[in-house]
This record gives structure tokens, sequence and C-alpha cells, in this order.
């Protein structure tokens, strides 16, 4: 049954093949044969005629444009004084890292605070005493996902323009340090990888 099997499939195949195999490849040869190369003023030409003209924005503008389509139909609009620019979202990000208010992303589990999961993730971190300990918050908009306790920490990898920041250094295979840095102070909390049995 499997040689039939075989067999069959050796014929289906040799059918197809057969057809591929009977191509011209001679095209290859003669593909960009008699292409007339188009100068710059031919090609600015073009690109003139195809651009919509501007109309004014009255009822014999739009009238015209529906009219004639294509050829005319962009309304013109005064040209901007100047430029408005949005600094809100920046401003906000700046105020958050003055703040002491970080986005981190966890891209494993860590066990936090009295042996509570911190899912991987992204998360808002910030500082907050709890019961006068200073702890690691993560949330995550409104939800808190666990904590972690903080300590002093001597940075010897700050940099002199480092005012505010954080980062995660592996310590072990299953340990990581979140150094934790305000315009104030450092301090960092150790965490255990949570690992899945």
């Amino acid at each position: 049954m499997k040689r039939l099997i075989l067999i069959l499939f050796l014929l289906t195949n040799f059918s197809f093949a057969s057809d591929f195999l009977d191509v011209d490849y001679n095209f290859i040869d003669s593909a960009f044969q008699g292409i007339k190369p188009v100068t710059n003023k031919e090609f600015d030409d073009t690109i003139n005629r195809l651009t919509p003209k501007p109309v004014k924005n009255t009822f014999l503008g739009h009238l015209k444009a529906f009219l004639f389509g294509r050829e005319y139909g962009v309304e013109s609009k005064p040209a901007l004084k100047e430029q408005q620019i949005d600094i809100g979202g920046d401003k906000k990000a700046i105020d958050d890292i003055t703040n002491g208010i970080y986005y981190i992303t966890l891209t494993a589990p860590i066990i936090g605070y009295q042996g509570k999961i911190i899912p991987l993730g992204n998360y808002k971190i910030f500082e907050k005493n709890v019961d006068s300990t200073p702890m690691l918050m993560f949330y995550q908009g409104r939800d808190q996902y666990g904590m972690l306790e903080l300590k002093k920490f001597n940075d010897n990898l700050k940099k002199e323009n480092d005012i505010a920041y954080y980062r995660i250094d592996v310590v072990h295979d299953n340990l990581i340090r979140i150094v934790y840095s305000t315009i104030s102070d450092t301090k960092c909390a150790l965490a255990k990888v949570y690992l899945q049995n």
C-alpha cells in the first residue's frame, strides 16, 4: 500500500513538473527592449498635469471641482502663521520622572513583598511609605499588583549626568535587583524570579 501511494505521488509530481519546465526563458534578454527613457521635463509636465489645481472654498469652487473631477478639487487653505506645538505629553513624562514615577517592563514574574507574585508585564513604579517602610509599588492603571521593600543603595554605576533613573540588574540566575534612583537618593529592591514547576 505504501509503495502504491509513493508511486502515485511521484507520477502526479512529474506531471506538474513538466508544466513548469515548459517555460520560455528568452524573455529575460528582451524584457527591457523598446523602453524609452523619460527626461526630467517630461516627468515634471506629467506630475503638473496630474496634480489637482486648488479651488476656492465657495459654491462655485465646489461646483467646478464636481464638474471637472480630478483636474480641480484641492481646497486652497491659508498657510499657518505659526506652528502650534503640544508639549503636554512631554511635560507629563518630565513631571513623572521628577516625581519618581517610572515605567518598567518585567520579563519574568517575581516574588514580591510577603510572597505575593507580581506577573510579567508593564508597570508604573513609584516609592510609597507603608508602615514607615519605603516600598516600591507596582501599578497597572489603578490596580496595584504588588510591592517590594526598598533599601538604601550606593550605586557605583551611577553616571554624573543621571539625575533620576531606574534599572534592573541580574544578581544571580533567579535574583534581580531593581535600582530606583530619585533626585534625592538611590535605593534598591531585591526580588526572586518566580520559577514555575
